[in-house]
């Protein structure tokens, strides 16, 4: 889902204070305010999950899960999406800020890891049993991403016992290309050729660029890595992409580079340098 799309579907939610007795109600004021809507049909919501809000006394971040269908014009999208509301024992609302900080307590929040986190088929570089594990979600063609990235990837190659790099993808609408990239990505950590997903990183290529066959020529090119069409949509990596969806959605992640140190979401991403440093 485009960040913008998932901006408007959030938009339907938000709203002022209103009045909580339990979980029903947080349900109830979340469908009443996507049936205000005529274009989203309500599948199902629930909440996923209850959290503390560090530091704040009396309020609980609840995680909620909706299912909708959203048409817009002639096309109608099955939609799934995680968002946060705060709840304390009588209010509802989907903002709630520090007043002495300004810090908005949504940055706060952090979801359970899911138990699988840690799975082998993610692991980048490092060794499993490594002091600290990391996990990235990332677009290739993010231009955070690639300041940050390769040094981190180079980071857990290097210090493979003390950092174990686990890698979701999470290829951004605004970089069509993306798309295709992540999907060599695959292929070449499957047949262990590395170099190639470093190289992703590195090769000069249009964002907006939507030919899939153009995308795997340029990689041909300048990465010397020739692949067809066919052996990037095999179903193992449709599997693999749609499970890395999930994860980012289950992990409230819009945007890249996030990093997660030990657990933690790492406002900084340079908790791996303290890492490699460690005695």
């Amino acid at each position: 889902m485009s960040s913008m799309l998932k901006s408007l579907i959030i938009m339907m939610i938000a709203g002022s204070l209103a009045f909580a007795g339990g979980d029903g109600d947080v349900i109830n004021y979340v469908k009443n305010k996507l049936s205000r809507n005529p274009q989203v049909k309500i599948n199902g919501a629930e909440v996923e999950d209850k959290l503390p809000i560090p530091g704040v006394k009396g309020w609980s971040a609840y995680i909620i899960a909706v299912d909708i269908n959203l048409t817009r014009g002639k096309e109608t999208r099955r939609i799934k999406f995680e968002d946060i509301l705060f709840v304390s024992k009588n209010l509802i609302t989907s903002e709630l800020v520090d007043r002495k900080t300004g810090r908005d307590v949504r940055s706060m929040i952090q979801p359970k890891m899911p138990k699988d986190i840690y799975s082998q088929d993610h692991l980048l570089y490092g060794n499993p049993n490594a002091k600290h594990k990391i996990i990235v979600f990332s677009d290739p063609l993010c231009p955070f991403c690639r300041m940050s990235i390769p040094d981190l990837m180079k980071a857990a190659k290097e210090h493979p016992d003390r950092i174990a790099l686990y890698y979701y993808h999470l290829p951004l609408s605004i970089h069509p290309a993306s798309a295709t990239l992540v999907r060599i990505m695959e292929v070449a950590q499957k047949d262990g050729k590395m170099d190639i997903v470093e190289k992703m990183y590195q090769i000069p290529i249009d964002s907006n660029l939507k030919d899939e066959k153009k995308i795997l020529g340029i990689v041909a090119e300048r990465a010397g890595y020739k692949l067809t069409p066919e052996q990037i949509h095999q179903p193992w990596i449709d599997k693999k992409l749609a499970k890395d969806r999930i994860v980012s959605r289950k992990l409230l992640v819009t945007g890249t580079p996030t990093i997660f140190a030990d657990g933690k979401k790492d406002i900084t991403r340079e908790k791996y340098k303290k890492f490699i440093k460690e005695k």
